[in-house]
């Protein structure tokens, strides 16, 4: 028991810094970037003439706005099995107390 509350805390820090890490990309820092993106694809949609083509690049846009989302997907399941996996390690962290940095000798 006395080396397995260390292994659990390590796991767990790691673990937490891995979903912290992970979770950072997500953040919109670079907000006109962006805005320049979308008046990119605006301007785009703008000089289209032929209506096919107009069709076909709404749809191309689509499968890729799909394949994001199907990302976003699999990335939050992920999530939530570290989340799950981090909650059964606090509480058996909690589970099994005393204080692992203590120099005395437990009986």
């Amino acid at each position: 028991m006395k080396l397995l509350r260390p292994i659990l805390l390590s796991v767990s820090i790691i673990l937490f810094a891995w979903l912290f890490i992970s979770n950072i990309n997500l953040i919109n820092v670079a907000t006109t970037l962006n805005e320049a993106e979308i008046d990119s694809e605006i301007k785009k949609v703008n000089e289209f003439t032929d209506m096919m083509r107009l069709k076909e690049f709404a749809i191309e846009k689509i499968n890729y706005m799909e394949t994001i989302r199907n990302r976003f997907a699999d990335n939050a399941m992920i999530r939530v099995a570290v989340i799950s996996v981090l909650i059964i390690l606090q509480v058996l962290l909690y589970a099994t107390g005393g204080n692992m940095f203590s120099t005395k000798a437990t009986r």
